[in-house]
């Protein structure tokens, strides 16, 4: 299977998590972005949650290129 989602980031990421964790997909296999964040604006600082997908998206592109 192949998933892509988008929408409020802290949904998608909860998505996500889900279908990796839960239901057995390969990281590599869901395209996801979130496109705003609940309760903020694109003035404001990126959140603990905001960088550490940042940092998940980084640790997915390299581990795709080394495969």
């Amino acid at each position: 299977p192949f998933a892509w989602l988008a929408g409020e980031a802290g949904t998608v990421r909860t998505l996500r998590r889900h279908l990796v964790e839960e239901r057995g997909i390969d990281k590599r296999r869901i395209d996801f972005t979130g496109y705003w964040r609940a309760r903020l604006s694109q003035d404001d600082a990126p959140t603990e949650a905001d960088l550490a997908e940042a940092r998940e998206r980084v640790e997915d592109a390299a581990r795709a290129r080394r495969d």
